[in-house]
């Protein structure tokens, strides 16, 4: 009898993500004009400042609270985005404002001139210990997505911090390009990955025993072959979600969908959530909602903004976090990308690249966030 009725939850949950996966937005009407999206009520700070010629460029930001501060590490370099003298720094706060001077996480292995680099993948908390992740790389050949190898000799690595310095531990995930830190499901790590030619797959921690993992690949064919930088969260049905950036630039976010814990996943389909090509962050808050950040404008990075939702299926209600209109220079191009974003007493903390220059901060109280809803 049991087992007939975990065969009808999984099928109505099937048909559930049949029927939705394509309306990730509930109103489109919503986002329409991403431009004019009203903002919400936010406090901003500049955590790093890039210098042009020394540190012009700063991205893949990731915030963590661990032991009474607020924790942030992101990629720099002195002048591109995935140079080879890329390596990864960080700084804390106590209030999320007032941010220390920046201090090496990891320096690049081998000298400007060598072809090994490191791009920050994530920091989270686990079993009492503060942890950052980066991976290491000898190339970036991003123009070879779907023909030949893009990262070579790639390796995820995890560090530890001491409580003095971050000492580097083996190999986390080996071919693995995670995007942000992996989630729990059935007490065994989840995250995805693409390996060294940008293929996406889910990793799975095998038999729980960690560094050990098993890869399931996330087919589709073109016009949707080109996946890159996915999200995953867990729905309110149980349901794990994977909203994907699409690399083949149709302007909207894909879908997948996993109802057995990440072991099988549901053909990507694009949706009707409108999107820039870039980085997206989704997550649940503590009172069971959930939180979608991207930016909506196919136009460009700009804005960056925040959706909600109920149950994780839909979002709605979109508000601007970050805009072009509120800069004191309206006339230049601005840029804002590649968040993360934690919860802590009571507000909502983002970190975001601001022209892969300099690095931001803002906190949104939840408060504002629920009113705006409404």
């Amino acid at each position: 009898m049991k087992l007939l009725i975990m065969i009808a939850l999984l099928a109505v949950s099937t048909m559930h993500a049949a029927d939705n996966r394509e309306r990730l937005l509930a109103n489109p009407a919503s986002l329409a004009a991403p431009a004019h999206l009203p903002l919400v009520n936010a406090q901003y700070t500049t955590a790093f400042a890039g210098k042009e010629g020394e540190s012009g460029f700063n991205l893949h930001s990731y915030l963590a609270y661990f032991k009474g501060r607020f924790w942030l590490c992101w990629s720099s370099a002195r002048a591109h985005e995935e140079d080879p003298d890329q390596h990864i720094l960080y700084a804390t706060s106590k209030d999320g404002h007032a941010w220390s001077m920046p201090q090496l996480l990891v320096a690049d292995p081998d000298g400007a001139e060598g072809p090994q680099r490191w791009i920050a993948r994530g920091m989270f908390v686990e079993r009492g210990h503060l942890y950052a992740l980066g991976a290491l790389i000898a190339s970036a050949d991003y123009k070879l997505q779907g023909q030949g190898i893009v990262w070579r000799d790639l390796k995820l690595i995890r560090f530890r911090w001491t409580g003095r310095t971050w000492k580097r531990e083996s190999v986390f995930a080996d071919d693995c390009m995670n995007n942000f830190p992996p989630m729990r499901v059935d007490s065994a790590y989840v995250m995805p990955c693409r390996d060294s030619k940008m293929s996406l797959k889910i990793a799975r921690e095998a038999n729980g025993k960690e560094g050990q993992w098993t890869m399931v690949p996330i087919h589709s064919p073109p016009p949707f072959n080109k996946m890159d930088e996915p999200t995953l969260y867990q729905a309110s049905d149980g349901s794990l979600q994977l909203i994907i950036r699409d690399g083949s630039h149709s302007g909207f976010l894909l879908r997948s969908v996993s109802s057995d814990g990440g072991h099988t996943w549901t053909a990507p389909v694009r949706t009707n959530y409108p999107d820039a090509t870039s980085k997206n962050f989704a997550a649940r808050l503590s009172d069971g909602s959930y939180i979608l950040i991207n930016n909506p404008s196919p136009k460009g990075r700009d804005p960056l903004a925040i959706s909600l939702s109920k149950d994780g299926w839909s979002f709605d209600h979109p508000r601007a976090l970050r805009a072009s209109s509120q800069m004191t220079a309206s006339s230049q191009r601005w840029s804002f990308q590649y968040p993360h974003a934690i919860e802590h007493n009571g507000s909502l903390w983002v970190a975001y690249s601001l022209n892969k220059r300099d690095i931001e901060v803002c906190e949104v109280k939840l408060s504002d966030l629920e009113e705006s809803s409404h």
